[in-house]
């Protein structure tokens, strides 16, 4: 059994509570509330959200189920996360995301390997570039010169390489094709994004921790989220909620049902949907609308002809850029990323492909959203943030963190509303 925080001392008034989404926000509130309080858990997909778009293929003479998009983390930029799969039981391993990255012509011109050292990530050269690795080395020192500056939180990443000449080969070759990958977006989207949040993490040890991920997958990290106490409903989508004088009604096509509390875990553009025919939330649906959201499709086959050659063992991550696109393609070997799956054939994971896999190859072809940060979006989400413990109706998701909004903004995100609720799981 994992080990529990300790229960709180104050006395927790047990409640009815809907969460409405069922991606790591919703499962991470779910298993923060589900001990004192009585949860539903709701998701408009056929199961829950987290794995909506996993895929089962055959595998050493049965089937192994595929995570869309594939989730890591580093445990750095990831302590919230790392303390919910630790205290619910989760296991992780290492993963290695070493990349090799080719031109248009599908040529190496920068290729890197890592060494794993205990707890620590060894990156070393497979294809060096002096000129690359001289500005990539400049960059990193910059980067940390302005770790601590509070000027950069008022300030565009773009601007931020332009004001200190960074904008060369390396940061067009290397650097954005890496952060659009991590933030699923446009070049233009990151070059947008504040400057303090990219600094931060770049600087908070990824290229020394290495990544991680759950050692069983998204399978795993529902079945250890969602408790059996959790009523989970499926296949529900919700068309909107009502405020009462003392309860909350969630409305969806089949039924109502009455709680004490409903907390929103969708998307902002869904959690806007659900709030608009409530007049007192027309202020938060405001707000939620001045957040982008931004599309990205993921493919996932066995084409291996379309990865660059080498004459070294090619690193599990490349990148092909043709030049004239505003995404990287981002490819995911994962049998060689993935523990269970190494010395097996190749299976890709394509983000944003740009180039046709032979048809027979392709396993799983899907399109999902996430949330982007802009100086604009910056503070419609600090206001969002300002909720307490007199709401009946509260958000909660990645696009509520001050960060890249990604699996440890989704999980800080439900511990305060789980403070505010009451939880004697929340640390």
């Amino acid at each position: 059994m994992p080990a529990q925080p300790a229960a709180s001392s104050t006395p927790i008034n047990r409640q009815r509570i809907a969460i409405i989404g069922s991606g790591i926000a919703g499962l991470s509130a779910a298993w923060l509330l589900s001990r004192d309080h009585d949860v539903t858990l709701y998701e408009r997909a056929a199961k829950p959200g987290m794995g909506i778009y996993s895929v089962d293929i055959p595998w050493a003479d049965k089937s192994t189920s595929i995570d869309i998009p594939l989730r890591v983390f580093t445990p750095a930029y990831y302590p919230s996360l790392l303390r919910l799969y630790r205290d619910a039981g989760v296991r992780t391993e290492t993963t290695d995301h070493a990349a090799a990255y080719a031109d248009a012509d599908n040529r190496l011109f920068f290729h890197y390997g890592n060494l794993q050292l205990g707890k620590r990530s060894l990156s070393f050269p497979k294809l060096l570039n002096g000129p690359l690795l001289a500005q990539h080395l400049n960059l990193f020192n910059t980067l940390q010169q302005h770790k601590s500056n509070p000027d950069t939180d008022q300030q565009s990443f773009g601007g931020f390489l332009q004001q200190h000449s960074l904008d060369n080969d390396y940061c067009r070759q290397i650097l954005l094709p890496a952060l659009a990958t991590v933030c699923t977006c446009d070049y233009d989207d990151v070059l947008a994004y504040p400057a303090d949040i990219l600094i931060n993490y770049l600087t908070c040890g990824v290229m020394k921790d290495g990544l991680m991920r759950a050692s069983g997958g998204v399978d795993e990290v529902v079945a250890q989220l969602l408790e059996s106490s959790v009523s989970l409903r499926t296949a529900t989508a919700i068309d909107h909620i009502e405020e009462g004088n003392d309860d909350v009604r969630v409305c969806s096509d089949a039924q109502t049902d009455v709680f004490d509390r409903v907390v929103i875990a969708t998307q902002p553009h869904h959690a806007s949907q659900i709030l608009s025919k409530l007049p007192s939330a027309q202020p938060r649906c405001q707000q939620l609308q001045q957040i982008p959201v931004v599309e990205s499709r993921m493919q996932l086959h066995t084409d291996t002809s379309l990865l660059p050659a080498s004459l070294m063992p090619l690193a599990p991550v490349s990148y092909f850029l043709p030049g004239d696109e505003n995404r990287p393609e981002a490819t995911v070997d994962l049998a060689k990323a993935i523990g269970h799956l190494r010395n097996g054939p190749a299976i890709l994971q394509v983000w944003n492909p740009l180039r046709a896999a032979n048809p027979q190859s392709v396993l799983a072809d899907v399109t999902f959203s996430r949330p982007l940060v802009t100086l604009q979006s910056r503070q419609a989400v600090r206001e969002l943030r300002h909720q307490d413990a007199s709401q009946r109706i509260l958000l909660t998701g990645s696009y509520l963190c001050d960060g890249i909004p990604l699996l440890d903004g989704a999980v800080e995100s439900s511990l305060r509303v789980a403070h505010l609720i009451g939880s004697s799981r929340a640390w």
